[in-house]
């Protein structure tokens, strides 16, 4: 299946006592108060948050200068920082405990803005390299996609935290799906995503890594008034594939409803070749639909760490 189960081996046992704990008492509260009652806890929890964590808080701000060419004003930075951190913790919340929620419940959340160029991609054949965003909660929208009976390989980094790797485990109980599922690590053989998109899968990763994972390829991109290194490494793959490339982001809305919005493809798959040239051009407009995204939804800004 694609995962190093020795990643899941090296979670301590203190750490499996205590998501154990943490799943609990979620699903208590679930159950007592409904989906609702844990979207308003999130909200309450996220606010402490907001108002313990200052030194986060400055840095969001900072993010928003770069953001926007005209400042923002301070009453409207608290706001996008405030709503910033509610987002988090309600998407972390329902991530922890999503394979306990009914399907039908969580399919009734949410909705999907664009779905002609996805299912137009697969109708076609040749395999879909689907470009999320770290800006927003990319992990739900693959799991709600696969929920929705889309074939997804995803990418995970290679130092992916053993908590999140042991999490993925526990879906499998409730979700068949995901016992077919692939995630594999971004640094694994080419061979293996080319196959993957010979079988006409969807390989989804999110490319906007603004930190050095080492010996991968990159490529510079103009985001926010910066040049950034993307991860290109997929899109040499998907262009030779001739391959669909198309963006998708997901939207966090009130009481746990999501919207994932796709974009039209960002290639010509039929006569687009792997060349540099054509490579910068996607992955530029990749930044280009990253920019307007996080300027018309700007708690949606990807973690500050």
């Amino acid at each position: 299946m694609g995962r190093d189960k020795n990643k899941i081996k090296k979670l301590s046992l203190y750490m499996r006592v205590k998501y154990v704990f943490v799943r609990s008492w979620l699903v208590l509260i679930v159950k007592l108060a409904g989906l609702d009652g844990l979207y308003y806890f999130g909200r309450f929890f996220g606010f402490c948050e907001y108002l313990l964590q200052y030194k986060k808080r400055f840095r969001i701000y900072r993010r928003l200068e770069q953001i926007y060419s005209e400042p923002v004003s301070l009453r409207e930075a608290r706001n996008i920082a405030r709503r910033y951190f509610c987002r988090v913790r309600c998407d972390k919340m329902l991530y922890t405990i999503i394979d306990k929620i009914d399907r039908s419940v969580l399919m009734d959340r949410f909705e999907i803005t664009g779905r002609e160029y996805l299912d137009n991609s697969i109708e076609r054949g040749k395999g879909t390299f689907l470009m999320f965003s770290h800006q927003g909660s990319h992990h739900l929208a693959g799991i709600l996609l696969i929920l929705s009976g889309y074939r997804i390989m995803g990418l995970r980094d290679p130092n992916e935290s053993p908590l999140r790797v042991y999490v993925q485990q526990q879906f499998e109980k409730s979700f068949p799906e995901f016992r077919d599922l692939q995630i594999t690590p971004s640094d694994s053989f080419a061979r293996t995503f080319f196959h993957a998109f010979k079988e006409n899968n969807i390989v989804a990763a999110a490319m906007d890594v603004w930190r050095d994972r080492g010996n991968v390829r990159t490529v510079k991109v103009k985001v926010f008034g910066q040049e950034r290194e993307f991860l290109s490494g997929m899109t040499n793959i998907a262009l030779r594939s001739r391959a669909v490339i198309l963006v998708g982001f997901v939207l966090s809305l009130p009481k746990f409803h999501y919207q994932i919005i796709f974009h039209p493809w960002l290639n010509d798959p039929d006569n687009d070749n792997d060349s540099p040239e054509i490579v910068r051009d996607v992955m530029q407009r990749y930044a280009n639909l990253i920019e307007q995204h996080v300027r018309k939804y700007p708690d949606h800004i990807s973690k500050t760490k």
